[in-house]
């Protein structure tokens, strides 16, 4: 399928997803929005894609929202509104449930909206050069998307009330510090980076790194016999695949599995 926003190149297991709107720092329209929900289940239906890179095309990830394609928000009521964030939310919710790794490729700016989907993403690799901010309190609004659960799991409350409270621009150095981003590196690496990570995680046990997945997103705030008991039943299903016999009948052959996701 052709996309007017986005750009969709496969390889190897690996899809690298690009928001590709360039001239005006890849800002997120509702075209975009509409194409990435298509992206979405489109990758996670896909048997040749095990994992994705999401990146930015040109100069940046993305400056976040199109202000001009929401001028109308204003004149919706508040049930409308609420069914538009509702389904803007599932769009980027999308990358953080589906079975496949998710990586953010983050070059340049990385600001609001398109911070929240970086944050979707399982992990964040960032060139030195990024700009990282959650914008919305400056416009009387918070983020929406997410931001308000999702950095203050991986940064802490305090600091992610500091950052959205304040809407402060922080570099890729202070994003690593804080356990925003998990790696940082010259710009002109970062894709590479993300797609060589990708690359080794498509080639290894499909089935058991997504089980890992869901049960690291789905407990991390349960308490800790629901967590045992998820960690329980995703080893059962490990325990009795294909993926799992295959590894060890590679490592007492001593070769390199091949994993087929069942």
């Amino acid at each position: 399928m052709a996309y007017e926003t986005l750009g969709m190149e496969k390889s190897a297991g690996v899809c690298v997803l690009t928001l590709n709107r360039p001239e005006i720092h890849n800002a997120m329209n509702q075209a975009m929005f509409d194409e990435l929900a298509l992206a979405t289940k489109q990758l996670r239906n896909d048997p040749e894609v095990r994992a994705v890179v999401i990146t930015g095309a040109g100069k940046s990830f993305s400056s976040g929202l199109d202000l001009t394609s929401f001028a109308g928000l204003g004149q919706l009521t508040a049930l409308q509104i609420h069914t538009f964030l509702k389904e803007t939310q599932s769009t980027l919710l999308a990358f953080e449930t589906m079975d496949k790794p998710v990586i953010a490729a983050v070059n340049g700016l990385a600001f609001g909206a398109a911070l929240e989907m970086a944050l979707a993403c399982d992990i964040r690799i960032a060139s030195e050069d990024s700009r990282f901010n959650l914008m919305e309190i400056k416009y009387g609004i918070i983020p929406d998307l997410g931001a308000c659960k999702r950095l203050a799991r991986l940064v802490g409350n305090g600091r992610a009330k500091q950052l959205i409270f304040t809407g402060d621009t922080i570099d890729a150095a202070q994003a690593y510090r804080i356990g925003m981003v998990e790696e940082v590196c010259a710009k002109e690496e970062v894709l590479q980076r993300a797609t060589a990570l990708a690359a080794r995680l498509a080639e290894g046990p499909v089935l058991s790194i997504a089980m890992a997945k869901q049960v690291i997103n789905r407990c991390w705030d349960s308490d800790p016999e629901t967590a045992l008991e998820f960690e329980a039943i995703a080893q059962t299903l490990c325990l009795i695949s294909e993926d799992h016999q295959e590894a060890v009948k590679a490592l007492m052959e001593n070769r390199k599995p091949q994993y087929k996701g069942r």
